[in-house]
Order: structure tokens, then sequence, then C-alpha cells
């Protein structure tokens, strides 16, 4: 790996704030140069930069599922041809049009969740999704006269961060602890939850999402993911575990004595949630298990070591 892809790398490795999107869209800038100056004699060669690069930012990000479409279009762009310059332009053309649909896709499930979004009324969402972000700006754009509570999304409290960019185009937000997004997702009109990963078995989202669904689904709230299919999870790829994070970042010098759990992330059972908005339209569970059952893995990736919440 090259000084300036290395250290593109480092910083995407570190980045505990941004959303699965733009996760992978910087992972996409990243792998897009490197595959325009790819310089390797062999397919082989030019495989294993692919699996270098893209095991390493998988590992960082274990529950961000766009990044292992992103990897698995690659590895069978790369490994479908026996010609090598063929291999690269796919590649290249392979990045591009991942970026492209980034996109569209959201563009698409903002227009679709406006048919979900009321007239007037409260909305509770928590974290920071750009998916949720660009529907209820859509949704402004159209004229809803909605209200936002955004919940923190500790410990990282990217929900200050949505908060603040709806405020600046003139939503009227409330921001509140995590554990109030729970009684005013019960007492609002639609609860609206981006997504890391989505497969057979949940969703998985910033932890305090399956909380807040129930709370709402108790209270005859709808709960609706926006979740594109680069976020569907390839069946038989299994992430790694998901990486316990520095409890300080909860309490800094805890009693003796006690032990600090620190997840980022909770998973959401299927059928809890009213539907899954994706870019083909508001999906139900059992359409979702269908789509995600013809997803092809890359047999690189199969043989990722980790396993994900069994």
């Amino acid at each position: 790996m090259d000084k300036f892809t290395a250290q593109a790398v480092a910083t995407i490795v570190d980045d505990n704030i941004s959303a699965a999107v733009e996760i992978a869209d910087k992972s996409a800038e990243v792998l897009y140069r490197l595959m325009r100056s790819d310089q390797s004699t062999t397919i082989t060669a030019l495989e294993q930069k692919v699996l270098n690069v893209g095991g390493t930012l998988i590992k960082a990000h274990p529950t961000m599922a766009p990044l292992v479409n992103l990897i698995n279009a690659l590895l069978w762009a790369v490994t479908s041809t026996d010609e090598l310059g063929q291999a690269r332009a796919r590649a290249v053309e392979t990045v591009h049009d991942f970026k492209r649909r980034l996109h569209v896709h959201e563009a698409a499930i903002a227009e679709t969740a406006l048919r979900l979004i009321p007239e007037e009324g409260q909305i509770v969402t928590n974290g920071r999704s750009t998916t949720v972000s660009a529907a209820l700006r859509h949704a402004q754009r159209a004229g809803r006269r909605i209200k936002v509570v955004c919940a923190e999304g500790r410990p990282a409290c990217e929900g200050r961060s949505l908060a603040a960019e709806l405020a600046a185009i003139g939503l009227p937000v409330t921001f509140v602890i995590d554990a109030l997004a729970v009684m005013f997702a019960a007492q609002a009109q639609l609860v609206l939850v981006g997504a890391d990963f989505l497969d057979a078995q949940g969703l998985v989202n910033k932890v305090g999402t399956y909380a807040l669904t129930l709370a709402a689904t108790a209270s005859g709230v709808p709960v609706y993911a926006l979740c594109g299919s680069e976020k569907f999870l390839p069946p038989g790829y299994h992430p790694p575990p998901q990486a316990r994070w520095p409890g300080e970042q909860v309490w800094e010098n805890p009693a003796p004595g006690v032990k600090v759990e620190n997840l980022y992330f909770d998973r959401t059972p299927l059928n809890a949630l009213a539907g899954i908005v994706t870019e083909q339209g508001i999906q139900p569970s059992v359409g979702i298990e269908a789509w995600l059952a013809a997803t092809r893995l890359h047999p690189a990736l199969s043989d990722m070591p980790g396993r994900y919440w069994l």
C-alpha cells in the first residue's frame, strides 16, 4: 500500500462519526484512485491489493455493509477476466458506478419516504444517518411542517451533527439524551432510522434503535428503516465481531470494580419494523429476504474470519 493510500485509509479507519454512506463514499474514492494508478503485474496481485485495503476498511467498520458490497463488487470485477488491463478497467468502472448509485439511491429513498411523512407532526430519529437527513430535507422542501427529535447517539454523540444540520436549514429540532428519545418516540407520528447493515436476522444500526422501535410500536407509532440495497449484507459473509470501544468514552474514571461496556450498535428484528424503505420502494421483511438471497458473495470474502452476533 503506497503512502498516500495508507494515510487516506488511516483517516477512514479512525472515523467514528461519519455515517455508513459517507464512509463508503470516502472508501470508494480511495479505491478509485488506487485502481486508476495500479501497476500490479498479475490479476492475483491486483486482487490481493483490493483485499488488503478492503479488509483494513471492513475490519475498522465491521457493521457497515456498503464497504462489504463495494469490496465484493470490486473482487468480482477483477476476477471476472483473465486480461489484466481489462480487470483494471472493470475495477475503475465498478467503483465509479458504486459511488453514483449511493447518491441515486439516497434520492430515490427520500422520494419514497415522503409518502410516509405527515403534512405536519413530530418525527424521531437517532444517531446520524445521511439517508434520514436527506429524507427530512426533502420533506421540508416539499412543504411538510414537521418537527424533528434527534437522539444524541452516545458515546460519539453524532446526533448533535444531525441536529445542527437540520436546524441550519430551518427545521424545528429538539435534541435529547438517548433514554429520553424513547419517551418521545412513543408520542411521535413517525420514527425514521438509518442502517449500517441489514441481513436476514435484522437491522443493525446505532445502539438504541431497538429500544426506540419497541417504544414506538407499543404506542402504535410506525418505525421505518431507510436502507438502500448497498447496505444489504451478502448471505454467507460474517463480519468481524463488533468492537468494544474504550469504556473511558462513557465514564472516564469509573469506580473500582465497575466494568464499563461500550458498544455502538444493536440489532432490531425486521418484523418489528413497519417496513424498510429502499431505492425500489417500501419492502416488507419477506421481500428483503428474497432480495438478500439473490446476492452473490465472492469466495475471497467468505474466508474472512469473524462473526457478528449469531
